[in-house]
Parts: C-alpha cells; sequence; structure tokens
C-alpha cells in the first residue's frame, strides 16, 4: 500500500469515531466505504430475534438498517433470515459470501460479509458492485475488524454490566431522541410512532439481599433480566436505570396493547423460579410518551403510577393514564423551568 493510500485509510479511520454513538457509526461505516471502494449500493443488517407483543415464539430476521429517522431504529419490514441461501451461508459459515447477480448483459456481484461479536455472527455489511476486487476486499476486511472492535468499546460504555442491558446513560440519550422523533414528520409512515414506557421495581429485592446476600441479589436481577429479553420485542428498548429498577420502551403499541404486554411480564417473573430465592414479583408503573414531554416529566409519571401500584399491594400494573383519567391521581405538579440564552 501506498504512502497516499495509508493516508487516506488513516484519515478515513479517523473520521469514522467522530461521534461515539452506534448509529452515527455504523452510518460513517457506510459513507466511508462508498468513498474508498467500487461499489453501488453499500447497506448494513442486523440480525434480530423478533416476536409479536401477543405472540410465545420467536423468530430469525434479518433487518436492513436504516439512518433516516432521529429514532434510533428502523420500519423496513425484516425478513426471514433462512429464506436467503446466501446469507444463511454466512450465518452458519462466519465467512465471506459472494454471489452473481442481475443479468448476463449487466452482471454485478454482492458480498455479503458476516459481522460477529464473542457470540456469533449480529449482522452483515453487504456491498453490491460491478466486479468483486481483491484490493476492496481485504479494505472491507480491515475496516470490520475496526468495526467489531469499536462497536464492543460502545456497547460497553452503553450497557450495564451485570445484565448486559442498556444502562442510564443510554437510556437519558435514546429518551430524548424518542421525543424528538414524536414532533418530526415522518414520510415513510401514514401514522406517528408511539412510545409506552414502563418503570419496573423488584418487590421487597431489600429483604433479598438481606436475607440471601448481595452475590443472590445479582443473580436474582440477572433472571430478572433475562424475562425481560425473554417477553420482549427485539425492537423494543430495555434498561437498568438503577439498583433493582429497570425500564422498557414499547414501540407501535396503543395503550390496551401495553398493558397486556405489561401484563404478561408481570405474569412471567411471577411464575419464574429464582434460585435459592423461590419467587419474585414485580410492580410496574406505565405512561405513555407525548411529543411535548421531557424526559423528568415522563419518568414522574411513571414514578407515580409504579408507587401507585406499590401502594396498593405491590405485583400489578399501574397506567398512569388510566388513574388518571379515574381521579385516584392529579395531574403532576412538577414544573419545568427551561431557562434560555
Amino acid at each position: 500500500m501506498t504512502t497516499s493510500n495509508t493516508s487516506t485509510l488513516l484519515r478515513s479511520l479517523a473520521k469514522l469515531i467522530e461521534k461515539p454513538e452506534i448509529r452515527t457509526f455504523q452510518q460513517s461505516l457506510i459513507n466511508t466505504l462508498t468513498g474508498i471502494v467500487e461499489s453501488e449500493f453499500i447497506t448494513l443488517y442486523e440480525i434480530r430475534t423478533l416476536r409479536s407483543v401477543k405472540a410465545e415464539y420467536a423468530e430469525t430476521f434479518l433487518v436492513p438498517i436504516c439512518f433516516e429517522d432521529a429514532c434510533v431504529d428502523n420500519e423496513i419490514a425484516p425478513v426471514l433470515l433462512n429464506q436467503h441461501a446466501q446469507f444463511d451461508e454466512a450465518f452458519q459459515t462466519g465467512k465471506m459470501v459472494i454471489k452473481q447477480v442481475g443479468d448476463k448483459l449487466k452482471p454485478m456481484f454482492q458480498s455479503i460479509y458476516p459481522i460477529f461479536d464473542a457470540k456469533g455472527v449480529t449482522g452483515f455489511l453487504v456491498i453490491d458492485c460491478k466486479k468483486a476486487g481483491q484490493r476492496d476486499q481485504e479494505l472491507i476486511e480491515i475496516f470490520l475488524g475496526f468495526y467489531r472492535n469499536y462497536i464492543a468499546l460502545l456497547n460497553d460504555n452503553h450497557r450495564d454490566h451485570l445484565t448486559g442491558l442498556l444502562n442510564r446513560k443510554s437510556f437519558d440519550d435514546k429518551i430524548m431522541k424518542m421525543i424528538l422523533s414524536l414532533g418530526v414528520d415522518n414520510k415513510r409512515k401514514a401514522e406517528k410512532e408511539q412510545f409506552c414506557l414502563a418503570l419496573f421495581d423488584i418487590d421487597h429485592f431489600k429483604h433479598v439481599n438481606d436475607t440471601y446476600g448481595h452475590l443472590m441479589g445479582d443473580e436474582v436481577l440477572l433472571h430478572f433480566s433475562h424475562c425481560m429479553n425473554e417477553t420482549f420485542r427485539e425492537y423494543d428498548f430495555l434498561f437498568r436505570v438503577g439498583g433493582e429498577e429497570f425500564v422498557a420502551v414499547l414501540r407501535n403499541v396503543d395503550a390496551a396493547c401495553a398493558q397486556a404486554t405489561m401484563e404478561r411480564f408481570r405474569k412471567v417473573v411471577e411464575t419464574h423460579y429464582f434460585p435459592q430465592v423461590g419467587q419474585v414479583t414485580v410492580s410496574i408503573g406505565t405512561t405513555i410518551i407525548d411529543q411535548k414531554d421531557l424526559p423528568v416529566t415522563v419518568m414522574d409519571r411513571a414514578d407515580r403510577a409504579l408507587y401507585y401500584a406499590k401502594d396498593h399491594g405491590r405485583n400489578q400494573v399501574a397506567s398512569f393514564e388510566n388513574l388518571l383519567s379515574t381521579g385516584e391521581l392529579q395531574e403532576s405538579a412538577l414544573k419545568i423551568e427551561v431557562d434560555l440564552f
């Protein structure tokens, strides 16, 4: 590689890490590769285990990553991974797969590079080009190695080290983006997105720590987070925001569906066996996020609903909007003063 090419590569790598946020980094990867390799299209895919909010089973899907919205996700329809032989081959072998696409007059090549971490293949980088060059393949492998390491660092910074769920820092970053996305016209959707936030508190968790010790308390937290991962959809957001406090943000659900989903999760926890401890229950407070909200007002409503649930017997789901409509809770007196400079 010449000095000029080396300098270009180093500048490209430096450009990638200007903003330490996963979606921004992924967009930067595509932009960078578009400028240095011969390609017609470059696409990133994620592998997701998706489930319906009402379903008891999950399937593995291939989901293209979209970067158009303020919200960190997309609405492109997923497809089953096992219905695409070339992707399934790359998934099973962990190796790059090249196939010829297009017709004989205008042949195109599609190179499918698996992206993986310590747990296995998590997605794909797909390059559509007129010819598959050895030099470009080597460059892409270099970038993917860098990509894997940097994503691991970002995940380490944004995830709770015990449970693997998103941490409080991630929650603070994402909740504002969700609110802002509600106020943005979305030309790809007939209806605006809707979010329901749920705040969970493990009942009598202090008693668990006092009786069984903090190591067993950590084990309860791990099992609880496992229940969350098994119950909610892959594209819902799951956080651990405090000791025994967790948050879930459900996407594209109405109030009735959110209530039913939370009730199902409550039963999952209630019937789950926690080693040595036995039965553990959870109190849940929910609220619908509005485009006029601030993060602190959303959490205040969910917190008030949660404490209503705890004050009225625990092991139940309480919706702020339902409690407001029945007069059991009143509008919050919380006032937010914003200084304009």
